[in-house]
């Protein structure tokens, strides 16, 4: 059902985004008068509906970026590369988008497996790779070119176990199989460990999984006071859901703050917990901008991904202005820029992980359908 759902969106976007690509790139070099950041992301395929709120995201930063003399005098524009978050395909589109001189950055992928197998490309031609929802602590060490926003599993699940050790003692763990998956996992059981929390249960799941109900069968008679989810989000809303239908009520931890999680979980959802940086009910002013703008152009809350590819898109623009419209100028403006605006961090430094430095981690509960912030719950990174 998700999936006849999500295939006329699909093919709207996907053709809205090689339209604007085939407009607005393809002149980007020899006009001189526009900046052009390529974007390596999954615009069909299971993954498209991260793709589409990048899009919507990237679109509302556009506008801001544009208004006005744009950035150093220049007009924005993105060059779009269809990538399914598919390691397979990341590759060539790293080395076409190395080939285009007029690409001067690059935005992507979703993946941290689908980014990381195309870093080497990257990081031969000069050419950064700005991996925004890339969690997998490994990424950034692909080179001095890779930046990411992104928090790392590492800051992620050890605040993860923190949340969970505060209402549970045993618990059951179920994690994508995959190189991701693995190493979430292997960091949220050492934290567990640390923070006396007991693993009763755990099991690997395929990314493409349906039936997810052997498993949680198993979960569900191990008797633990919570099951946690490591995953994305439409595996975490057929989890959760499934997880019901076997007759488990305790404490559920997974899933994403995504429109699509919180659709397919439906009322199961209802309670969840995650780890998150974002709230729409953040009450600080550049939060309430964001949302509000959001809004008026979609008429719609935004959630992490939207946030992700704004704030990516500002600090890459953020980076032109310090360092020039060059594919040099960017890496200048990233490694010399002591502060970047943004609405998720409030204001963004880099670590010398090229991370964001220090950051905090939020506890959110998913509230009458909307992620709202637990009460006074955070975590240092």
């Amino acid at each position: 059902m998700r999936y006849r759902r999500a295939i006329p969106v699909v093919l709207a976007v996907a053709t809205a985004l090689v339209a604007s690509a085939c407009s607005k790139s393809d002149s980007a070099g020899a006009a001189g008068d526009t900046i052009t950041f390529g974007v390596s992301g999954p615009v069909t395929g299971p993954n498209a509906e991260y793709g589409r709120l990048w899009k919507q995201g990237f679109d509302l930063a556009l506008d801001k970026l544009n208004a006005g003399d744009g950035v150093a005098g220049k007009q924005v524009v993105l060059k779009w590369e269809d990538s399914q978050s598919d390691p397979k395909q990341t590759v060539p589109i790293a080395q076409k988008f190395a080939d285009d001189d007029s690409v001067i950055a690059e935005l992507g992928d979703f993946s941290s497996p689908a980014s990381m197998a195309a870093s080497p490309v990257y990081q031969r031609a000069g050419l950064v790779q700005f991996g925004f929802t890339n969690s997998h602590p490994d990424f950034t060490k692909g080179g001095d070119h890779m930046w990411s926003t992104s928090l790392t599993q590492d800051t992620l699940q050890r605040a993860n176990a923190g949340f969970v050790a505060q209402k549970a003692k045993n618990i059951a763990v179920l994690y994508q199989q995959t190189d991701w998956g693995k190493a979430a996992f292997d960091i949220f059981s050492d934290e567990a460990k640390n923070l006396g929390l007991t693993i009763d249960y755990s099991a690997q799941f395929l990314p493409d999984s349906t039936d997810f109900r052997p498993l949680l069968i198993k979960a569900r008679d191990a008797k633990p006071d919570a099951v946690v989810h490591l995953g994305y989000g439409p595996d975490g809303a057929a989890i959760v859901k499934q997880l019901r239908d076997v007759g488990y009520e305790g404490q559920f931890y997974g899933g994403q703050n995504t429109p699509e999680f919180v659709d397919l979980a439906g009322a199961a959802g209802e309670g969840d917990i995650i780890t998150g940086a974002f709230s729409v009910d953040d009450p600080r002013p550049a939060v309430q901008e964001f949302v509000k703008a959001f809004k008026a152009k979609y008429n719609e809350e935004p959630g992490d991904f939207n946030l992700y590819a704004y704030d990516a898109l500002i600090t890459l623009a953020t980076a032109v202005q310090k360092g020039g419209a060059t594919r040099d100028g960017v890496q200048k403006g990233l490694q010399e820029t002591a502060e970047f605006p943004s609405v998720q961090f409030g204001t963004l430094k880099f670590d010398d992980q090229r991370r964001p430095e220090n950051p905090e981690v939020k506890e959110l509960v998913l509230t009458n359908g909307k992620f709202t912030i637990a009460d006074g719950e955070s975590a240092a990174g």
